[in-house]
């Protein structure tokens, strides 16, 4: 629904060409999963907005447009009354900059978690720009209508987020005792959290296996010892993951790259490792 706002200025009246969703078109919809919960709404005649929570990331705010693109550089994001609450101060969170052109606008971290915090509440979010589809301001209003029982599934969500993220878990190690290719118990933890993590991420592309010794040893044993260990950990991610064995990629070094120095027992503890990368 397309109509126009009047604001009363000192000066002369000054007209926002609005898009609102009607109160018997406005829905929020979520979409859960264990690494990541949405929430979002079509915004009639102009486009949609998203609240995106990824897990180990900030929420994010998102306001797309397929036809009204911005025509300044700069937005304004307010949170504002409701037409039955006269007593509430509208309040500006923060101004965006904006390309020519553009048709998203991404709001992240704190702003992002009031403008939620205040539909729960029962005010409104308006984002108002200058755009190439219209002579005067275009605001866009994000209604409360239809929101509180979306908002009770998107904390569900949130509450039941898996405890690692991808950053997490991006660059990963496991440690061996020495001329030994066997996960001891601290190992076997560490790769069952990894396990555990790539059970519920699909994005996962590809697992890059490296696997090192230290010093310690002849040269033709720790060539094998290292290639053991890096298979070590690829058959774990296949029996416990349950990995399709064509995204593991495994590289053996040796004592060629070492993270410490050899020369002392803690040194030679850390370079006795094999290093994983997860790839999206």
């Amino acid at each position: 629904m397309k109509f126009l706002l009047f604001l009363l200025f000192a000066s002369p009246v000054v007209a926002d060409t609005v898009y609102q969703s009607a109160v018997h078109e406005a829905t929020w919809q979520t979409e859960a999963s264990p690494l990541s919960c949405t929430i979002s709404h079509d915004i009639t005649d102009f486009g949609k907005t998203v609240f995106h929570h990824e897990n180990g990331e900030p929420l994010q705010l998102s306001i797309s447009t397929a036809d009204h693109r911005a025509s300044q550089n700069t937005a304004e994001l307010m949170i504002i009354n409701t037409p039955w609450q006269f007593d509430q101060v509208s309040q500006k969170l923060m101004t965006l900059p904006v390309t020519y052109g553009q048709r998203e606008f991404i709001v992240e971290g704190n702003a992002a978690r009031k403008a939620l915090a205040a539909l729960q509440q029962g005010q409104f979010v308006q984002l108002k720009y200058a755009s190439q589809s219209s002579i005067q301001p275009v605001s866009v209003i994000l209604t409360n209508v239809q929101f509180l029982p979306a908002m009770r599934e998107f904390q569900e969500c949130s509450d039941k987020m898996h405890p690692d993220s991808f950053n997490d878990l991006q660059q990963f190690s496991v440690y061996f005792e020495s001329e030994k290719a066997i996960l001891d118990n601290s190992a076997s933890q560490r790769m069952k959290r990894l396990a555990e993590y790539l059970k519920v991420d699909e994005s996962i592309s590809r697992i890059i296996i490296e696997s090192h010794t230290d010093s310690f040893g002849r040269r033709e044993l720790n060539t094998e010892l290292s290639d053991k260990r890096a298979q070590v950990v690829k058959s774990f991610l296949i029996e416990q993951a349950e990995i399709d064995e064509g995204i593991i990629e495994t590289h053996s070094y040796r004592d060629n790259k070492p993270i410490a120095s050899n020369k002392t027992p803690e040194g030679r503890a850390q370079n006795r490792r094999t290093e994983l990368r997860l790839i999206r």
